[in-house]
């Protein structure tokens, strides 16, 4: 079953949507994850467990865990949340951005069993992905690459494998220092509750869409109208040059909600 992780305040648009396109939705709470099928979102609230992070960050599912890889080749690697703490860099841990051809975050910083659990998700990509194409060439090997921003996911939106869109300057000139293809955009117009502004790719996430045919269509989904920001046509024209569909909200405002991590 294709499941998504969203933060208790993603909007009612997105969620009424992604239940239509299919997607179990895992809610993440201050006190843990409530899926749809198990605990009542209300039951989960009064339990007495402890956050572990800043309460404004509290419900972001990228503080927890980390997306590996993009559409049909993600997995989810949920984190030990005993292992954060309110204090920067230690709520970071697990903040990372992981597709098939980058691997980049606070290096230092990230956790170990995420390091891990990414070496072994690579492993399993494998076979697949390294089949030669027509030419008989294989797929090179995933750049691991350090950055200075620790909430390297709530700043980068993962377009696809190789391609970016980040505010963050240091995140983007790294990025194209490998190879990668990276739409820098101007900083803020994202709401984010507690902060002056929040971050793209505290907004966003990669997931399928039905689109009547063989398969289905890639998409990014925002939280909120993406409409309203400054570079809406660089954003939403850097998407679609890789046929991939933005789909947005105009009821309610652009928010970083802490990413929008979808598995099939």
């Amino acid at each position: 079953m294709k499941q998504v992780y969203i933060s208790r305040h993603a909007g009612t648009s997105l969620v009424r949507y992604l239940v239509s396109q299919g997607y179990q939705i895992n809610t993440v709470t201050e006190y843990g994850i409530v899926n749809q099928d198990t605990t009542s979102l209300d039951a989960v609230l009064d339990t007495e467990q402890l956050i572990h992070v800043d309460p404004r960050i509290a419900t972001h599912p990228d503080i927890y865990m980390c997306q590996l890889g993009l559409w049909n080749e993600a997995g989810i690697f949920v984190g030990d949340p005993e292992r954060l703490r309110p204090d920067y860099p230690n709520d970071i841990i697990y903040n990372a951005v992981c597709t098939r051809d980058y691997v980049f975050h606070r290096i230092e910083n990230t956790d170990r069993d995420l390091m891990d659990a990414i070496i072994t998700w690579r492993q399993g990509l494998a076979y697949d992905t390294y089949q030669p194409d027509s030419e008989g060439h294989f797929h090179e090997e995933t750049k691991v690459i350090g950055v200075r921003q620790g909430y390297t996911r709530c700043s980068c939106l993962p377009v696809n494998n190789d391609s970016f869109i980040t505010s963050d300057e240091g995140i983007a000139r790294a990025l194209e220092a490998q190879g990668a293809a990276v739409l820098l955009i101007c900083e803020g117009h994202i709401k984010l509750r507690g902060f002056e502004h929040g971050f793209i790719g505290g907004t966003g996430g990669n997931i399928y869409i039905n689109s009547g045919g063989i398969t289905d269509q890639k998409a990014i989904i925002f939280n909120g109208d993406l409409s309203t920001h400054p570079d809406f046509e660089k954003i939403t024209g850097f998407i679609k040059s890789r046929n991939i569909l933005p789909v947005w909200f105009e009821d309610y405002a652009l928010e970083d909600i802490g990413s929008i991590l979808a598995m099939e």
